[in-house]
């Protein structure tokens, strides 16, 4: 998010000190580079919500971005599958969220689905959503940074945000520490950005609860091995915010089965004790 606002910071005002400040040593360090990489189509969420409208656009934009930039990009498409009879009317739901928002999808048969996959089962109808397709985060990430470096946006890496000093003025810890006086300030802190806000009086009353989702991975180099090679998700609970178990092919053919959904104990609970 720092990045891709910096970039329309740049294009919007292009005589104004553009500066990214980051904790870590590089970008998309932690969710920006530890996302399953797909870009949903934008059926999930009701067709009059943000949430289904910036699911869509941003589908196409990051197509366009990744074609424009020659980044790796699997266009492999998800089928929805229902397990049972009773799962066919989450199914037709889905559809009319996506005819909504003026996303393709289409309700196939059985049959149809064989076609598209094989190796996936369905209870009488399935959804099929040829645009979710997934990319590298980390690859379009660095990419956004190297652009951004060659328009003269300025990095600070190595340096947290500590505190506000006044109404335009904070100071960041880092191997020195620094103080930026700013026009304005936009925080893109990711799982830190409540902690943020309050210095700035917002917040007071939210705190971000951070979950983790944990897969497996079916590795193999012929991709005539692989089982599956399309994105398979069943029938989402539309009442949590949790798509189910699921198959997902990265750009490079690997498949994550998953994900977990768990409460992550502190907000960099990645491993063990690490990052406690």
């Amino acid at each position: 998010m720092g990045l891709a606002l910096a970039q329309e910071l740049r294009k919007s005002e292009p005589l104004a000190t553009v500066c990214v400040i980051e904790k870590e040593q590089t970008p998309a360090f932690h969710a920006s580079g530890r996302n399953s990489g797909v870009l949903h189509a934008g059926f999930y969420y009701t067709g009059d919500s943000l949430k289904a409208k910036f699911t869509r656009d941003g589908n196409r934009l990051w197509r366009e971005y990744c074609l424009e930039k020659n980044l790796p990009m699997n266009p492999c498409g998800k089928v929805v599958v229902a397990q049972n009879e009773g799962e066919a009317a989450g199914i037709l739901e889905l559809k009319k969220r996506g005819d909504r928002n003026g996303v393709n999808v289409t309700v196939i048969d059985e049959k149809e689905l064989s076609d598209i996959e094989p190796n996936a089962r369905t209870s009488g109808i399935a959804l099929w959503s040829p645009n979710t397709t997934t990319v590298d985060p980390v690859a379009i990430c660095r990419t956004l940074e190297k652009d951004l470096v060659s328009s003269g946006v300025r990095f600070f890496y190595g340096t947290s945000y500590k505190k506000r000093l006044g109404p335009h003025e904070i100071t960041c810890a880092g191997d020195v520490e620094r103080t930026f006086t700013y026009r304005t300030l936009i925080n893109a802190a990711g799982l830190y950005a409540d902690c943020i806000a309050r210095d700035f009086g917002y917040s007071a009353d939210t705190t971000i609860l951070p979950f983790k989702g944990i897969y497996l991975e079916y590795d193999s180099s012929v991709p005539e091995d692989r089982p599956v090679k399309t994105n398979i998700t069943p029938v989402p609970n539309l009442g949590q915010p949790f798509l189910g178990v699921h198959f997902t092919i990265k750009v490079n053919g690997t498949i994550k089965i998953g994900p977990t959904a768990i409460p992550a104990f502190w907000r960099e609970n990645y491993s063990g004790l690490s990052r406690f």
